[in-house]
């Protein structure tokens, strides 16, 4: 089993917003965003996700462009075809597209749908343009026509209709979506698109990989906890793994330790916040921990960690053991910085 990347480029910045969409969709709105452990971008497609294993691919191919016609959608399913008579086993086809005209729906109230809700007439056109497009470059001796059926009964069309700091607030795990602005999160959108971006300076045409993990040697991917990472420390204010120097709001808790168990401490509250987030299993508690503080500190400012802790947190019963009162203060002190 190989594949060989083929048309790879570096998109406009109007194409790379919309790619940066399309990445938040696949794993904040579309169904199988819980199997999800990386997105790859330009390699498969222009944004593609992968499973921990490496055994599934979900494939994106965005085109914000207005006014679609028909035969033009069909050639731009081509690489979403192509990759689906691949020997890599992609679950799933989306093409994800800025609104179609409603004349060629059948249900025009749907942003997410098959093949089978086009009109007959924008079927056949649809159809007519992928296999010229096929032919122009495959060839006209190998006939298609089962691929060509299969694919097309497989894939998916979503049509985006959502602005950009709405898509960035479907990863979030808050249950309260407005605790940030939207100036915030249009910002950090735009700060997670030149990531983005830049992963794609590479040069990766004509490279080929024996196995669907391979890819990640290219570096041209983000891990799903990466993204989680990034949010939640744009939203706290600091880089919760990265801080180096001691919290000032948790200095009063350090300062009769000895240099070594001051850092011994550090570290663990560190290490419990590190499990906490990158466990699947208890990530949701971790963002319930950080939406209590923020609100806390949005409604009633205070520096006084002890005084936050004793009234948000004096019945707290953890649900994981690493996320006991040491780590709490300590993630209450860090916050407090980035409010700062």
């Amino acid at each position: 089993m190989s594949y060989t990347f083929r048309n790879t480029e570096i998109n406009n910045e109007k194409a790379s917003v919309f790619e940066t969409k399309s990445l938040l969709y696949l794993i904040g709105k579309s169904s199988s965003k819980k199997e999800i452990e990386f997105i790859t971008f330009d390699c498969f497609n222009d944004v593609s996700g992968i499973d921990k294993k490496g055994q599934n691919i979900w494939d994106i191919q965005s085109k914000n462009e207005g006014n679609l016609n028909p035969k033009k959608i069909g050639r731009y399913f081509f690489t979403l075809f192509d990759n689906s008579i691949s020997k890599l086993n992609f679950k799933e086809f989306i093409f994800f597209t800025r609104q179609l005209k409603d004349d060629y729906k059948i249900d025009k109230s749907l942003k997410v749908y098959g093949f089978d809700n086009f009109e007959t007439k924008t079927k056949e056109k649809i159809k007519n343009g992928l296999i010229e497009e096929i032919q122009r470059v495959k060839g006209k001796i190998k006939d298609y026509t089962t691929e060509i059926t299969k694919f097309l009964d497989n894939v998916l069309i979503v049509e985006d209709d959502t602005p950009e700091q709405e898509y960035l607030k479907l990863i979030t795990k808050f249950k309260n979506k407005s605790l940030k602005t939207d100036d915030f999160y249009s910002t950090v959108f735009k700060e997670l698109r030149d990531i983005q971006s830049s992963k794609k300076n590479s040069l990766i045409e004509n490279e080929t990989i024996s196995n669907v993990l391979d890819v990640i040697n290219f570096n041209r991917h983000l891990k799903i906890l990466d993204i989680d990472t990034f949010v939640i420390c744009r939203i706290i204010g600091v880089e919760i793994f990265k801080y180096k120097s001691i919290p000032l709001g948790f200095f009063d808790y350090v300062k009769s330790l000895s240099r070594d168990d001051r850092e011994d401490l550090i570290q663990e509250c560190n290490s419990n916040l590190s499990r906490c987030l990158f466990n699947k299993t208890s990530n949701g508690e971790f963002w319930r921990v950080c939406e209590t503080i923020i609100d806390y500190l949005d409604t009633t400012f205070s520096d006084d960690v002890e005084l936050i802790y004793k009234t948000k947190f004096s019945s707290y019963t953890p649900k994981y053991s690493y996320l006991k009162e040491m780590t709490i203060k300590y993630l209450i002190a860090l916050t407090i910085e980035g409010f700062k």
